[in-house]
Parts: structure tokens; C-alpha cells; sequence
């Protein structure tokens, strides 16, 4: 504004042509036209940043070079769960909501280089504001309007899903490891008893050795049925139904014992939510230990409680100090497959229930199940 006094001041003070006169003031009026447009498209284009800053979906903020919190979007409030003038002017190292020390190097960072050279994401934990803990990647840009006051932007993106796949795809490539390890071990000895029986068959004839093919040959039918159920994450629930506990119970017995074998009922009335086809395998599993371990004659009583279910048989039991190694994959003490009771688990823990064993009143295993809710029982 001074320069457009000056011209008038000239303009009034000095004589001038008419036209030279026209001229300078059409020329003063459209620089001010200009300036005014100029501060127009300024102010537009502020707003314009504002608008994208606090709308963009990822958090972002701005650090000075004292680590100290310049400006927040409403997404970072709302990832933190606080205020925007609780956190304005406050270091984010010291927001409980990063509880560890890589903003801290952030910041430090800042303080150090010197250039806008492209750094690696930082990655950070951070509490979400019902309290889970997550995790994020930041990664940051320097920027600096004037010498003395450089400053950090960074857009900070959660990748605790990503996180999780990552997770997920690691644990089912190292269940194939073991699947594949496991395969190769495990069936090495019934193919090699299925071989060798198969050779004294071929010479002589014997019918008992052919049954000990037969048996080899079963047992490895069955090894692949557990490992293809392993390998279909019994772990993961996909549908739960109201169902009646006693008809998953007593079919699933039809199909496994033998003639020889009992079972008893006590207090199985009720209905409980389940993955039927899940817990129909967490019986089935239960009861091949029983008749793997005490014969086909075995007695199996299965009786239900406030919140679960035991399942007692009268075979040799558990030692105390193999109760908690069953559950791991290939922990067997005959000729199962010990693949079994590591399904039972993982069905088990995936409806939110527990399983321990017990020695039972004639001193066979005893498994139970707690965590259940049944309906439609009477007290």
C-alpha cells in the first residue's frame, strides 16, 4: 500500500497529462485488483490446507524442533482419544498414548539432520481409546518456512490388521512346517510295519499278519484325517447353533465305539451354543483316546455340570506330569496318532472354553470342560 500512496501522492502533487494521468491510475487500480486477488487465492488456498489437514482420514500432526505438538487433525483426537487443546504445545513423547520411546527418536532425529532426506517409517505402539493396544507405522516429512524453525509433518497409519495377517500367515506357514515335518515322521513307522507285514503275508500267507496291514494302513488313513483337520484351523469357529447336547453325544458315540464299549449319561439335558460339526469332533477325538487306551471294552461316564462337562473313562489314566504335554502335537504314549487332543484343544479354546484333566474315581483320565453355557436344564 505505501507504493499505491506514492503514486497518488505524485499523481496529485505533480502536474501530469490527462492520459499519462488516465494511465497511472489504471495501472495503480489493477495492481490493487491484482493484490486483492492475490490475497484472495491465498486465503482460499489456507483454507483449502485446513479443510484437507483436519479431514484427511489418516492422524496427522505437526512437531517443532523441540518435539513440542503444533497442530493435530480431528482424526489424530480422535485415534488418541483427547482433545485437541489437551495435547496443543505438549510433547508427544509424553502422551500416555505411545507408550514406547520411538517418537522420542523422532524427535531427536528432527533435532539432528539437517536435510529433507527420506527417512523409514517409525513404528510405534499405541493405545487405543477403549484400551486395546495397536499398532501403527509413522512416517514423516521435514519442512521449514525460515532458517531457525525447521518442522516435522507426520501421518501416522494404523497396520494392526495388517499386522495381524502378517501374524497369521507366519503361524499357518509354520503349522505346514510342522504338518510336513510331522507327516514324514510319523508315517515312516506305520508305513514301515504296514511293509514289513505285508512281506510275511505275501511268504506265508498269515491271516494275522494282513490284519497288522490292515491296522498300519488304518492308522495312517487316520493320521491324514487328523492333519487335513489341523490344517482347516479347528481354531477358528465359523458358525454357533442352539443344540442339544445329548444328540451330539450319543451320535457321535454310534459311530466310533465298538460293540463291546458302554457309555454312561448323567444330567446331559440341555441345550448350548456351539459349532456342532466342532464340538461332534471334540467327542469323537475324546472318545478314540478312551478306546485307544483301555480297550474296546472301555466305560466311558459323561456327566454335566453348572458350567461344563467331564468326560471319565476307566483306562490306565494320565500321569500328572503328562497332563499339560497331551494337548502338543505328536505327544502320544502308544500308537495313536497324537494329533487328537491338540484338535480338542484348539476347538475348545476357539468357543471361549477351558479343558483340563483330572484323574477319575477308578483312576482313568478324566477331561473337563468349563466356560460352557447351557439352557433349557433343570437345576
Amino acid at each position: 500500500m505505501p507504493k499505491v500512496w506514492q503514486g497518488l501522492d505524485e499523481i496529485i502533487t505533480i502536474p501530469i497529462e490527462k492520459a499519462v494521468l488516465q494511465a497511472r491510475i489504471d495501472g495503480l487500480l489493477e495492481r490493487r485488483r491484482l493484490s486483492v486477488k492475490l490475497e484472495r487465492q491465498k486465503e482460499e488456498s489456507e483454507e483449502r490446507f485446513r479443510t484437507l489437514f483436519q479431514t484427511a482420514p489418516d492422524p496427522v500432526f505437526v512437531l517443532d524442533s523441540d518435539g513440542q505438538i503444533q497442530a493435530i487433525n480431528n482424526a489424530f483426537c480422535q485415534v488418541s482419544g483427547l482433545d485437541r487443546p489437551a495435547i496443543l504445545s505438549e510433547r508427544i513423547s509424553a502422551i500416555d498414548v505411545f507408550p514406547n520411546d520411538s517418537l522420542e527418536k523422532l524427535t531427536a532425529n528432527l533435532r539432528e539432520r539437517e536435510t529433507d532426506d527420506e527417512q523409514p517409517p517409525y513404528s510405534v505402539t499405541y493405545t487405543a481409546p477403549d484400551g486395546e493396544t495397536r499398532y501403527a507405522e509413522i512416517n514423516t516429512a521435514r519442512i521449514q518456512f525460515d532458517a531457525e524453525h525447521p518442522e516435522v509433518i507426520g501421518i501416522f497409519r494404523d497396520v494392526t490388521e495388517h499386522k495381524r495377517r502378517k501374524q497369521e500367515l507366519k503361524d499357518q506357514n509354520k503349522r505346514l512346517d510342522e504338518f510336513a515335518s510331522m507327516l514324514a515322521h510319523e508315517l515312516r513307522n506305520p508305513l514301515g510295519i504296514a511293509q514289513g507285514y505285508l512281506q510275511v503275508a505275501e511268504a506265508d500267507g498269515s491271516d494275522d499278519a494282513f490284519e497288522e496291514v490292515r491296522g498300519a494302513l488304518s492308522r495312517m488313513e487316520r493320521m491324514i484325517n487328523e492333519m487335513l483337520d489341523l490344517a482347516r484351523k479347528p481354531g477358528v469357529i465359523e458358525e454357533t447353533q442352539m443344540t442339544a447336547l445329548q444328540e451330539i453325544v450319543e451320535d457321535v458315540w454310534s459311530r466310533v465305539a465298538p460293540p463291546e464299549a458302554t457309555l454312561v449319561l448323567e444330567n446331559v439335558e440341555g441345550e448350548i451354543s456351539a459349532d456342532v460339526d466342532r464340538l461332534s469332533q471334540v467327542f469323537e477325538n475324546l472318545f478314540r483316546n478312551a478306546i485307544e487306551h483301555a480297550g474296546d471294552d472301555v466305560s466311558v461316564h459323561i456327566e454335566c455340570f453348572s458350567n461344563g462337562v467331564s468326560v471319565e473313562d476307566d483306562g490306565p489314566g494320565i500321569p500328572p506330569d503328562e497332563r499339560e504335554t497331551v494337548f502338543e502335537s505328536g505327544f502320544t504314549t502308544n500308537d495313536g496318532t497324537g494329533l487328537g487332543l491338540t484338535i480338542v484343544q484348539q476347538i475348545v479354546d476357539a468357543h471361549g472354553w477351558d479343558i483340563s484333566i483330572a484323574e477319575g474315581d477308578d483312576g482313568g483320565a478324566q477331561f473337563e470342560i468349563t466356560g460352557m453355557e447351557f439352557t433349557g436344564r433343570a437345576e
